[in-house]
C-alpha cells in the first residue's frame, strides 16, 4: 500500500540522474557488467585499461539502492562490533572492519577533488536500551584492542573515522571516469546463458557474447539467477526542509542499526529505518512508502527537534544475505558468471573494494585471488 498522506516527492533527497548515456547491448565484451549502481561503476573504475568492459543498466545510473540510501560511509556491518565478534569470530570481525575502513580510504582517494558532499565527521551509535548500551561499551573496548579508533563516553559509541557523502554524486563521479562508450543505460537484460564460447546475454532483440558477466545488481540479482542467496529488503527514508539550526553533529545509528539519521550542510534532516516495526511488509521489490513506517520516521525527526515540513519521502531496495556479508565470486554451475553484491544495507561501505577484489580476480592477480578467497567480506554463491 502506498503512502498517501501528502503529495510529496518520492524521489530521494539526492535527486535522480536520469538517462544520460542511452545505448544498446554490445555484440561482444570481455567483461559485461550488469547494474549501474556503486558496484557497477566501481568495477569499471578498477577495470580501466585492463579489459574491454561494458556496463549496462536497465534504467539510469544510481536508480536502485545506490541512489536511495542515507549516504553513510561506516566501518563494519549493521551489527555492533561485540555482536559481530560473537557472530563471525574475532578474526573475521576484525578483518571485516579493516576491509571497510580501507574501502573508505580508497573511495575517498578516488573521489578526491570531486564535489560529492564528502565529509569525514565521524559517526555515533546511540543505544536504545540498557542492554544495547552494554553492547556498545563492550564494542568500544574490543575495537580499541583490535587497533581501531573508538570510544564510549557512557552515552554513545564514537567512530571518528567514519564519514558521509552524496551517494548519487559519488556514483556519477565514478561514472565520469569510465572510458567513453562503456556505459549504456536503458538496457534491460532478460536472460543469461552460459555456453562453451562465453556467456550469452539477451536484452530484447539484442544478444551479446561476453567472456565474463558480472551481476552488480545487488537485491535484483535473483531476478536473473534465483539460486543466488540475496533477498530484497525495503528501506524507507524521509527528509525535512532546511532547519535553521544544527540538530545532529554526525551520522547516527541507533536501535541496533534499525534507526539512523544525519543532517546535511544545508540544514535538511534525513531519517531512515523502522523496518523492524513492519518486517512482513518491508520485503520485496515494491519501491513505495507506507503510512506506518513514514509515521514513525516523522516522529523521529520531530523528536530530534526538526520544525521544517517534510520535503521528501522515498524508499529503496537493499540486498541482504544470510550472513549479512557480501557475496563476491563466481556462481557455481554457471561458468563465466560472477556476482558482486548482497551488502545488507552497507553498500557504500563495501562495494568499492569488493569491486576491486573482483576485478583483480578476473584479471588473474594471484595476490588478490588469495585475498578474495579468504577475506571475511567475500563468499561464494551457493
Amino acid at each position: 500500500m502506498s503512502h498517501g498522506k501528502d503529495p510529496l516527492p518520492t524521489d530521494p533527497v539526492w535527486g535522480v540522474l536520469g538517462v544520460r548515456q542511452a545505448g544498446r547491448l554490445p555484440e561482444r565484451a570481455d567483461v559485461l557488467v550488469i547494474g549501474g549502481g556503486i558496484t557497477g561503476v566501481s568495477l569499471l573504475y578498477w577495470l580501466r585499461g585492463r579489459a574491454h568492459a561494458v556496463l549496462v543498466e536497465r534504467h539510469h545510473l544510481a536508480a536502485g539502492a545506490s541512489g536511495r540510501n542515507a549516504g553513510f560511509l561506516l566501518a563494519g556491518v549493521a551489527a555492533c562490533y561485540a555482536e559481530a565478534v560473537r557472530r563471525y569470530g574475532r578474526d573475521r570481525a576484525r578483518e571485516t572492519w579493516a576491509f571497510t575502513a580501507e574501502t573508505h580510504d580508497l573511495l575517498a582517494e578516488a573521489l578526491q577533488g570531486r564535489e560529492v558532499g564528502y565529509r569525514r565527521t565521524g559517526s555515533q551509535l546511540l543505544p536504545a536500551s540498557l542492554e544495547e548500551a552494554a553492547e556498545l561499551a563492550a564494542s568500544a573496548e574490543l575495537l580499541r584492542e583490535d587497533g581501531f579508533e573508538a570510544s564510549w563516553d557512557g552515552e554513545r559509541l564514537l567512530n571518528p573515522r567514519d564519514g558521509e557523502l552524496d551517494p548519487v554524486r559519488a556514483v556519477s563521479a565514478l561514472a565520469e571516469l569510465a572510458p567513453t562508450g562503456s556505459i549504456r543505460e536503458g538496457v534491460e537484460v532478460e536472460a543469461l546463458e552460459a555456453s562453451p564460447g562465453g556467456v550469452r546475454v539477451f536484452a530484447g532483440q539484442d544478444e551479446c557474447l561476453a567472456g565474463t558477466v558480472v551481476l552488480a545488481t545487488n537485491a535484483y540479482t535473483p531476478l536473473l539467477l534465483p539460486e543466488v542467496g540475496i533477498a530484497p529488503v525495503r528501506a524507507q527514508m524521509l527528509a525535512t526542509g532546511p532547519e535553521r539550526r544544527r540538530l545532529v553533529d554526525m551520522p547516527t545509528y541507533s536501535d541496533r542499526g534499525f534507526r539512523y539519521w544525519r543532517q546535511l550542510p544545508d540544514g535538511r534532516l534525513l531519517a531512515g529505518g523502522f523496518r523492524h516495526h513492519a518486517p512482513e511488509e518491508e520485503v520485496g521489490y515494491e519501491t513505495v512508502t507506507t503510512a506506518r513506517v513514514q509515521g514513525l520516521l516523522e516522529g523521529e525527526v520531530r523528536r530530534l527537534g526538526a520544525q521544517a515540513p517534510i520535503a521528501n519521502r522515498w524508499s529503496g531496495i537493499m540486498g541482504f544475505t544470510e550472513t549479512e556479508l557480501p557475496i563476491v565470486g563466481p556462481v557455481a554451475g554457471r561458468p563465466g558468471i560472477w556476482v558482486c553484491g548482497g551488502y545488507s544495507g552497507h553498500g557504500m561501505g563495501f562495494a568499492f573494494q569488493c569491486a576491486r577484489l573482483l576485478a583483480n580476480r578476473l584479471m588473474g592477480s594471484a595476490r588478490e585471488t588469495q585475498m578474495g578467497s579468504s577475506s571475511s567480506t567475500t563468499g561464494s554463491p551457493q
